[in-house]
This record gives C-alpha cells, sequence and structure tokens, in this order.
C-alpha cells in the first residue's frame, strides 16, 4: 500500500490521516525506523481502505464526471474541444468545461472528477474567493468586527480559522455549499474576533447573526465534514 511519511520532531507517537487525494499520510517522531512505519501502516489497513472509501463516495455528492455542486446547487457538466484557450463557463444549469485541442484530429475530451483539470479546480477557487470576500465584508460590518488579512486554502481538517493576529483563513472547497451554510462559516470565525474561545457569549454572538446556526453546525458536522 503506498503512503507518504511526514516527520514531525515534537511527535511523541505514529499517527495516520487520509490526505485530500485519498494518500494515506503517517506522521512519525524524527528517527523512526522504515520497518516500524510499513508495519504501523499494515495494521491499519482496513481503517485506511474504510476511509479512502468514505472520501471517495462524500466527495462525489458534490463533484461527479457529470455534474457538480456550486453553492447547493446541482450544474450539469458539458464538456466541449475548442480551438482557444481552456476555460470554465456558467451557462443556466450548466457548467461548460472547454478543453483547448491543439490537435488537427477530432478529440472527444473526458471529465475526471477525481483528477479534474487544473483550470477547472482555479475556477472553483476563484469563484469561492470571490463570494466570500464580499460576504466577509458584509457580515463583519453588519456585525461591526475587524479582521485583518484573509487567505483561502484546501484546508484538511477545518473550514475555517481565525488567528489571534485577526487574520481568517477559509477553505476554498465551502463553493460547493449553501449560501446559508458558508454564512455560517464566516460569522462563526468573525465571532472569534470578539471571543477566541467557545464560551457561552461566543455562542450568544453566532445566534445574535445566525438564528439557524445550531441546524447549519448539525449539516457542516454530518455531510461537509466529510469531504475536508
Amino acid at each position: 500500500m503506498e503512503y507518504t511519511v511526514k516527520i514531525h520532531k515534537r511527535s511523541k507517537k505514529l499517527s495516520l490521516r487520509i490526505g485530500k487525494d485519498g494518500m494515506p499520510q503517517v506522521t512519525i517522531p524524527a528517527f523512526t525506523p522504515k520497518f516500524i512505519v510499513k508495519k504501523f501502516v499494515a495494521q491499519n489497513k482496513h481503517w485506511i481502505q474504510k476511509h479512502q472509501k468514505i472520501k471517495k463516495d462524500s466527495i462525489a455528492q458534490f463533484l461527479t464526471n457529470s455534474s457538480v455542486t456550486l453553492f447547493g446547487k446541482r450544474y450539469k457538466i458539458k464538456i466541449i474541444s475548442t480551438l482557444q484557450p481552456s476555460k470554465v463557463s456558467l451557462l443556466d444549469d450548466v457548467i461548460q468545461i472547454a478543453f483547448h485541442n491543439t490537435s488537427k484530429k477530432r478529440l472527444h475530451p473526458s471529465f475526471n472528477s477525481s483528477n479534474p483539470p487544473v483550470f477547472f479546480t482555479k475556477f472553483l477557487k476563484n469563484t469561492a474567493t470571490h463570494y466570500i470576500i464580499k460576504r466577509i465584508v458584509d457580515l463583519a460590518e453588519k456585525m461591526d468586527i475587524k479582521y485583518k488579512n484573509i487567505h483561502f486554502k484546501e484546508q484538511t481538517t477545518r473550514w475555517g480559522s481565525c488567528s489571534s493576529k485577526g487574520n481568517l483563513n477559509f477553505n476554498w472547497r465551502l463553493v460547493h455549499f449553501a449560501p446559508k451554510i458558508i454564512d455560517y462559516v464566516i460569522i462563526h470565525e468573525l465571532a472569534h474576533r470578539e471571543q477566541m474561545n467557545h464560551s457561552d457569549k461566543f455562542w450568544q454572538l453566532v445566534e445574535k447573526h445566525d438564528p439557524e446556526y445550531r441546524l447549519n453546525r448539525r449539516w457542516l458536522k454530518e455531510t461537509g465534514s466529510k469531504i475536508d
């Protein structure tokens, strides 16, 4: 079984997670013998296979070879070949993916959701960035909360975070979720600018700006957490 190894000097034991590409990643203390790592992976073979399947099946909720979910709405994917640069276009209920064709032969391009082209992933990231930044500005003004920088990543453990310095981080894969779920994540992180904890005061602030936060939080835990 293939896997990657990450050395963490402060680790006291071996740990295992499934990366965003489905590849098992083993975090180990420095100077751990290779045979120990190999044995650890072998002992967790069934766990790895189980969670690889969960990740694969869960991502398919939002992105398949024939459709993609954007802001909670399902769009059919239409593939075409073009002499122009590759690009993605939103046409009514269809996401059109145009592949650049340099061959004189008539090609029939295909889309693989397990390994989407770079320009398609860039489209998702850009769409998420433009939308979420606007919502952050609007909600921060409504909540009368200040922040510093905004960063977008494909985080593997969370949908958003707020640093002690006032920087906000968001997972661009929020682009798949309904606007109310995205708003909950933004409100949650902005509330941390007032309360860097999960105290009663923190949740009262969240509820003030998202009365349905309990439902949105539950959905994120039950459904959204499966693709991070």
